[in-house]
């Protein structure tokens, strides 16, 4: 075959698709839908791959003929190609294929790939792709969606048929893999999304929900088109156009923020969403702004398209493998299959509410956890509109039947998720409309406010899972919860009044009680419940930013919850909320200080408060301990060092701790500075730095922990008589290398051990920790200082909230050194892209700050910090 060049750049065919792709672009700014720009799409890389097939054998001076087929396939294939996806191709051939039917393959691929054409290819016999596809599911989905571009097309009817007449997964086996390919990807997003960041693709409710149903049909019914289904009565006439409208919509989306981002995107980022609500249309108003009206536009089309798939999948599912038996078991009004529970005559009895809840009920107790049947889920959500919360103050029996389900913490989450589905939660309690598809926009929620609210009620169903929980305190806490309709209702209003204005709690409060009301609940019942959700964010407060060992703090919040039992709530609450909130925040660490914190204010509140006659003596216990379980050589020396450290420092730390200690301080006698590490249970690494006390110690361990990319969660400093400091940290390091490797830990502690003893110097790192868009777009936000003398009994509360950054500590430890201000303590909460860090200072002269300190000290913080961040 003659030689010619590699490849010769084909100018025109690259400025045909520049100017095809920057009018599709123009089209979509006009306000061209989405349906209609990705076929243009695609006949415009379909002229092109033609245009290149017919040219190619001419420049390569081979026959016209070259026995090959173009095909499209995947996305691309079904007809719909966004801005930046990649163009799927399959070229067919018969076995085996020649040298010059490879050289043209090669040269072909060649000229795409000159073109910046994203291709993915294959170059497969038909029977070669029957083999693969029988073997991998994902390849067997893309053949459905072959389209004919050029050459031979006998090849692809050859392969057509095959698909058609001998399917390489029969549509029983390819409807239950992809449905279980569904709920893998599904669980990827935690089954929702309502995300604010929400995958437009691959969430539930995307696009590929919508590709999910064509597929579906095209094995189970031989034709993949959503009229199809209409057609065949799996969807009705306006569940249809709900699907369309929806694919229009995300399709358009979809395609905006691939323009927007300049690159294959299908999250939703924050950064971008201001842009694509002006394009598509949405203005602020004096209620909402654009971004708030297009992200609740989104949930609700995410919302019907799901709702929709539920009941079009089952109905696919009867189609394609009718169950052995479809008599159902008639219980009442109920009807029972094997997987799920329904209306048994397709109609709920009269009056509506009561037979509504009776069902939801039943689905609340129901042991085998069957789901509604699709005829039920379509009634419910037409009988939606005929629903009142008025309703529920006329009629005992439902107000019973809606307590009842309440009353399930282990299947009230599945129940009301299905009531949210269908629309009827929302019609019994208005609140629960308002926050539906709230977006909160903050540094750590990352679900809406309804789902977040559902997602804390599947956390309290957790609880009365047996064995579920690895915080003891939560089933101590459990046992006492004598009502679990109270923690439930609590947990579903906790958040309602959010996006209202004001203190939502306060709000949120107000709307429990009226809740409560209607419900018909005692006074008693109605003031804790809004006691709990007024209170719901002060125990995550206090134990995150409060000084635990301070008796003060303790006793404060005992008179806050005034007994045992409203303790009890609100602890299960309060971890509810915080695992709700965020899946990546929740750890071990904040476990233990809550645990810490109920513990303490039990023990206060069943009247064993530590008095200060009652505090010298566990003190004198405690050294007695202590010093029992040292070896006899070592008690002299260690009653002189305790001497030295005041009785706070015995308060504050455990038998172990304080052992730990005592013994790694008097095995080193003379030298200068020590630093020891072990592993924190239950997490993160512990250490120990003792030494003599000299100014801007604290911005020399910050610095070196920094250069480790160490966190730091919590921190002790304690200073002796003579003039050392005993300082413990708590930090914590993502790869475990610290925690596990006794030879890692000893590298750190000797690094330490240098930078303090001025052996070596530190310079911290400044700049986001994160380099994310979500990271960046809360770095916006403004930097909160807080200095406040009334909080605590011994020191100044400083609290300061910014945006996670490398760095921070160090800044904040300047200032403090240069205003000659010392740190008895610390701790650290990141929450997402932001961080609380809180320290209790004194003055130079071991006093609390003075207003002009005070005011100095945030002053300066603020423009440290500022300046920083910018």
């Amino acid at each position: 075959m003659p030689q010619t060049p590699r490849h010769s750049e084909p100018l025109h065919q690259r400025e045909q698709l520049r100017l095809g792709r920057e009018a599709l672009r123009q089209a979509f700014l006009r306000g061209v839908g989405g349906a209609t720009l990705l076929t243009q799409h695609c006949h415009l890389v379909d002229g092109v791959l033609r245009e290149i097939w017919r040219q190619l054998p001419t420049r390569l001076q081979v026959p016209q003929r070259t026995g090959l087929a173009l095909v499209a396939v995947g996305g691309y294939g079904r007809g719909e190609l966004f801005p930046d996806s990649d163009i799927d191709l399959l070229i067919l051939g018969r076995d085996p294929a020649t040298a010059t039917q490879h050289a043209f393959v090669e040269t072909f691929l060649t000229t795409l790939w000159d073109l910046q054409l994203q291709v993915g290819h294959s170059f497969r016999t038909p029977a070669e792709c029957m083999e693969e596809a029988r073997g991998d599911l994902g390849i067997a989905t893309t053949l459905m969606e072959m389209r004919f571009l050029g050459g031979a097309r006998t090849l692809v009817r050859q392969l057509h048929e095959q698909m058609r007449t001998n399917p390489p997964w029969p549509p029983a086996l390819f409807f239950s893999a992809k449905i279980a390919e569904q709920e893998a990807r599904h669980a990827r997003f935690s089954d929702t999304a309502y995300h604010l960041e929400p995958h437009i693709k691959d969430g539930p409710g995307g696009l590929r929900d919508l590709h999910q149903l064509q597929w579906l049909a095209w094995s189970g019914l031989g034709d993949g088109r959503l009229r199809h289904l209409q057609q065949t009565g799996i969807i009705d006439a306006g569940e249809y156009r709900q699907l369309l409208q929806a694919r229009n919509f995300l399709s358009r989306l979809r395609i905006g923020l691939h323009y927007a981002a300049g690159r294959r995107e299908d999250r939703l980022r924050l950064d971008l969403q201001p842009l694509l609500a002006a394009q598509l249309g949405f203005r602020d108003t004096a209620d909402r702004s654009a971004v708030e009206q297009l992200m609740q536009n989104i949930y609700r089309v995410f919302a019907s398209v799901a709702r929709i798939s539920a009941i079009a999948q089952e109905n696919l599912a009867w189609r394609i493998a009718p169950a052995a038996s479809s008599e159902p078991l008639i219980d009442g009004d109920i009807a029972l299959r094997q997987d799920t529970i329904g209306f048994a005559a397709g109609h709920p009895a009269e009056p509506v509410l009561p037979a509504v809840l009776k069902l939801f009920r039943r689905l609340a107790e129901d042991p085998q956890q069957r789901g509604l049947d699709a005829a039920t889920q379509r009634q419910l959500h037409a009988l939606r509109r005929h629903l009142r919360p008025q309703m529920l103050k006329n009629d005992p029996q439902a107000r019973s039947d809606l307590l009842a389900i309440l009353a399930k913490p282990e299947g009230v989450y599945r129940t009301l998720s299905a009531m949210h589905q269908c629309g009827i939660l929302a019609r019994l309690l208005p609140a629960f409309g308002r926050i539906t598809g709230q977006i909160q926009h903050d540094l750590f929620h990352v679900y809406t406010v309804d789902q977040h609210t559902l997602f804390l009620l599947r956390q309290v169903g957790r609880f009365w899972t047996p064995g579920h929980s690895d915080l003891p305190v939560v089933e101590e806490a459990r046992l006492r919860i004598d009502r679990p309709e109270l923690l439930v209702i609590a947990g579903i209003f906790h958040d309602i009044a959010k996006g209202q204005g004001g203190d939502h709690s306060r709000l949120g409060a107000w709307e429990v009680k009226r809740f409560a009301r209607t419900m018909g609940l005692d006074r008693a019942d109605t003031r804790f419940l809004a006691w709990l959700v007024q209170h719901h964010l002060d125990m995550s407060g206090v134990s995150q930013r409060r000084d635990l060992e301070d008796p003060r703090v303790i006793q404060d919040f005992s008179r806050m919850a005034g007994d045992e039992r409203r303790l009890s709530y609100l602890l299960l609450l309060t971890i509810a909320d915080m695992r709700a909130t965020n899946p990546d925040l929740w750890n071990d660490w904040k476990g233990m200080l809550l645990s810490t914190l109920y513990r303490g204010v039990r023990s206060e509140l069943q009247h064993n408060p530590i008095a200060p006659k009652d505090r010298r003596a566990l003190l004198r216990a405690r050294k007695r301990d202590l010093l029992a379980a040292l070896p006899t050589q070592i008690q002299a020396p260690a009653q002189a060092l305790w001497r030295t450290l005041g009785s706070d420092y015995f308060m504050r730390y455990s038998h172990d701790e304080l052992l730990w200690h005592t013994q790694n301080i008097l095995q080193h006698p003379g030298q200068d500075t020590l630093v020891f590490a072990r592993p924190r249970q239950p997490a993160g690494t512990e250490l120990l730095i003792y030494g003599r006390d000299t100014p801007g110690l604290f911005l020399r361990i910050t610095s070196a922990l920094d250069k480790q990319s160490l966190s730091i969660l919590d921190a002790r400093i304690d200073t002796s008589v003579d003039g050392h400091a005993l300082d413990s940290f708590i930090v914590l390091d993502e790869s475990h290398a610290f925690a596990h490797s006794p030879d890692a830990q000893q590298d750190l502690c000797e690094h330490l051990r240098t930078i303090i003893d001025g052996e070596a110097v530190s310079v911290p790192r400044f700049g986001l920790r994160h380099h994310g868009a979500r990271h960046r777009f809360f770095a916006q936000n403004p930097v909160v200082v807080s200095v406040d003398n009334a909080a605590l009994q011994r020191y100044t509360l400083l609290e300061v909230t910014a945006a996670d950054r490398l760095g921070l500590l160090y800044q904040v430890g300047e200032v403090l050194l240069a205003l000659h201000l010392s740190i008895h303590g610390a701790k650290v909460s990141t929450f997402g892209e932001r961080v609380e860090d809180t320290f209790f200072i004194l003055d130079e002269n071991g006093r609390k700050l003075a207003e002009t300190q005070r005011e100095r000290l945030r002053s300066a913080l603020l423009d440290a910090l500022q300046q920083k961040a910018a």
